[in-house]
């Protein structure tokens, strides 16, 4: 059955194409699609194909179902799991989904590695260097014990890793102190590395604004791990994406509702918007039930008749209440309202939208894709 009172809709071309994209500016680092959290909502099983047909070299995961759903696809590609993971992930995970573990700790690392020698096999790992954004992983003091990881017997060490706190504010000079650190860390114990590894460092952020980071070390390669950047959005608004990164993403609704309302009445829970002025109102069929965010009260924007039209009173569970009464054209009951997306020369993006409510587009993704049926186009 149709959903008729929203469209998410999701172009696998625009997320193929800005694959590819990131490949070409990047040669010849290696490509890390960040698809966790059901591909930042856009759906991973629709789309994990997509990328490893966009020639991604890896697909970054969580958590053991997303690792299944791909293998359950058929796809052989390499999975990096993007955080520390629980004893029972690991021994799941040991057993049969092939995933790539991060490793920022001794105690996992000795599990992984009794694991391994238990199961006659040997895990591949990344060591996380925590250079600065402390949630886990290696301090600079931990030189030794990562020298005693790289000998464990069962822990084939494919790569090294960090991960940036701020590479998409304005200010790169914190960025510039971590690439440093993880530099100075890797030298005191890359001669402890079993071979070939890859190191990556960067985030969809850095990738775009600084490309792939260089060490020099006739021992390491580079890979990028990008998330955002795929979609087509950014995590700031302190900086531009490339115009070739589209997003892959839109929503869009229809008008339930028009009417004309005096001034001096309020409008939604807890009557939160006045009228000062005879008004039309458009009520939407849509709310934070939909993913539309309950803080954007007063505050978000929708495109209505090709104009930007403010959202007044509290955005309940499944209404939103818009002001078009400066919209030229009548709007009419089954007009097209677009919460994120172009219509005609207007636009909403998702990073305008998150920063009214101080959140990053992720949220609003996340929330469209979870709490809709998705209709995916090429």
């Amino acid at each position: 059955m149709a959903q008729h009172h929203i469209d998410v809709q999701v172009s696998k071309g625009a997320f193929r194409d800005n694959i590819r994209y990131v490949k070409e500016l990047v040669a010849p680092a290696k490509v890390c699609v960040v698809m966790k959290a059901n591909a930042y909502g856009h759906g991973l099983e629709a789309l994990a194909p997509v990328a490893v047909e966009a020639g991604a070299d890896m697909i970054g995961i969580c958590t053991n179902p997303e690792a299944e759903t791909v293998r359950g696809l058929g796809l052989r590609i390499p999975l990096l799991r993007l955080r520390m993971a629980l004893p029972e992930e690991l021994d799941e995970a040991l057993d049969g989904l092939d995933v790539e573990e991060q490793v920022g700790g001794i105690e996992q690392a000795t599990y992984l590695d009794e694991g391994a020698r238990r199961r006659k096999k040997k895990i591949p790992v990344h060591v996380n260097l925590d250079t600065g954004m402390g949630r886990s992983g290696f301090l600079p003091r931990d030189v030794a014990t990562l020298k005693e990881i790289c000998a464990l017997p069962g822990l084939e060490v494919r790569g090294v890793m960090t991960h940036f706190a701020s590479a998409d504010g304005a200010n790169l000079d914190f960025t510039d102190r971590q690439i440093a650190r993880f530099e100075e860390m890797l030298a005191q114990f890359l001669e402890a590395l079993p071979g070939f590894v890859l190191t990556h460092t960067h985030n969809s952020a850095a990738t775009v604004r600084l490309g792939p980071k260089h060490t020099g070390s006739a021992r390491a390669g580079e890979l990028v791990r990008v998330g955002a950047a795929c979609y087509g959005v950014r995590t700031s608004t302190d900086f531009e994406n490339p115009p070739a990164l589209k997003p892959v993403m839109s929503v869009r609704t229809r008008v339930a509702q028009v009417r004309d309302i005096p001034a001096g009445f309020t409008i939604g829970y807890s009557s939160l918007f006045e009228t000062k002025r005879a008004s039309r109102i458009a009520s939407l069929p849509v709310g934070f039930g939909e993913g539309y965010p309950r803080s954007l009260f007063n505050k978000g924007i929708v495109l209505i008749g090709g104009r930007r039209c403010p959202v007044v009173g509290r955005v309940s569970l499944n209404i939103t209440t818009v002001d078009v009464t400066d919209v030229p054209t009548p709007v009419k009951w089954g007009d097209e309202a677009v919460l994120v997306g172009n219509q005609g020369d207007a636009a909403m993006t998702f990073e305008e939208l998150a920063d009214k409510f101080n959140s990053v587009h992720t949220e609003i993704n996340l929330s469209a894709g979870f709490m809709n049926r998705i209709r995916y186009v090429d």
